[in-house]
């Protein structure tokens, strides 16, 4: 026998087995990934299916997924319409029981899971920086279902407040007018000028004195470190209580110990962890009294072989860590109206959604607002 017939004959029992090895392989991987999903993708929903990787992803059947909004980019093609926090914990160190101290991954709990307080969608945005317009993250702001009628009324009556013409006697008004929801539009749209000042001034209080319990969910469309988020917020922080501010937001006598509630906002986002990963999701939360909780995606995935490659997976019910929190809240309202009002918003996207999911509330009697805005 040929020297190459008997080395293909020796080899062939390893061949067969690497064969069948592959097959199993295979079905383990494509019939078990309804538990699986990529770092970089949304939880499982209907999608159609794609063999290129960069392709947008679309709904097969939107009739039969109702939660998921698009976002406007393909990598981080939908946020949730709505999604589920637990009851917030205390604001003191994060060194206390991570097991009192995590959210389920992505959307909310298991769809089973009827736990937590719900939160509705107002309005998202992507994060571009440079002349080049690159993204850097997607950011939605959600609102506790059960506040919304707040958040109409704190409206309302911020935009009588902020009314140039003075007229005290539209202050118990709990609607708007035509002419008047084109006004208060206008105003949370602009970002410079006697405008802008209104619009800021009406979030200012609505953020202040309304009671509203919101979320801000961010996730990375590439790996993002920390410092780099933290210090634009800080730089919001610092714009909208400056002296260029001229007291619009915080009056003079309002900034004793801002700055070392700075530094406590800053703590927040030290100790081990570096950053947010793409594809991950970051959320900070205000509560009815300002104060704030910081949430981040865990680290933890499972590496499983596909072919000759190792593929990074997450495995479904992953949780969220609790960094830590802050009562003064200043802090949070200070870092939500940098996406909010004023000039150099972190996203004009995000505002102008969201600006919009704000006038489907406000043209409705108050008392009489639904619950699905975007």
């Amino acid at each position: 026998m040929p020297a190459n017939a008997v080395m293909l004959a020796n080899k062939s029992p390893s061949i067969a087995f690497t064969c069948v090895g592959s097959s199993l392989l295979f079905y383990y991987t494509v019939f078990s990934s309804h538990n699986l999903h990529h770092l970089d993708a949304p939880p499982p929903t209907p999608l159609s299916p794609s063999n290129n990787p960069s392709a947008p992803i679309h709904i097969a059947d939107p009739n039969k997924d109702e939660n998921l909004v698009p976002t406007g980019t393909s990598t981080i093609p939908f946020f949730p319409r709505t999604i589920h926090l637990p009851p917030s914990p205390d604001s003191g160190p994060t060194t206390t029981t991570t097991a009192t101290r995590t959210l389920p991954y992505g959307t909310g709990p298991p769809s089973s899971s009827t736990e937590g307080e719900e939160y509705q969608l107002l309005g998202l945005g992507i994060r571009k920086v440079s002349f080049l317009r690159i993204q850097v993250y997607v950011v939605g702001l959600y609102i506790a279902k059960s506040d919304l009628p707040k958040l109409q009324e704190g409206l309302v009556r911020a935009f009588f407040t902020a009314s140039a013409s003075g007229d005290s006697t539209v202050s118990s008004a709990t609607t708007l007018v035509d002419n008047e929801k084109v006004e208060l539009k206008n105003l949370l749209l602009e970002g410079s000028g006697e405008k802008g000042a209104r619009g800021e001034k009406i979030w200012n209080e609505v953020l202040r004195g309304s009671g509203v319990r919101s979320v801000l969910r961010i996730v990375p469309t590439r790996a993002t470190d920390f410092g780099h988020m933290r210090e634009g917020w800080v730089r919001s922080v610092n714009a909208r209580s400056g002296p260029q501010a001229k007291g619009r937001v915080l009056a003079e006598k309002e900034k004793a110990g801002l700055e070392e509630s700075v530094n406590d906002f800053k703590a927040i986002f030290g100790g081990g962890r570096k950053g947010v990963g793409k594809g991950k999701v970051l959320m900070m939360r205000r509560g009815g009294e300002g104060e704030l909780g910081v949430w981040v995606e865990d680290d933890a995935a499972l590496e499983i072989e596909q072919g000759d490659e190792k593929v990074a997976m997450r495995q479904m019910g992953g949780s969220m860590a609790y960094l830590g929190g802050l009562k003064d809240e200043r802090i949070s309202r200070l870092v939500w109206l940098g996406y909010l009002a004023g000039g150099n918003v972190a996203s004009e996207e995000a505002r102008k959604s969201v600006v919009n999911g704000v006038m489907e509330i406000v043209e409705r009697p108050i008392g009489t607002i639904d619950t699905q805005v975007v």
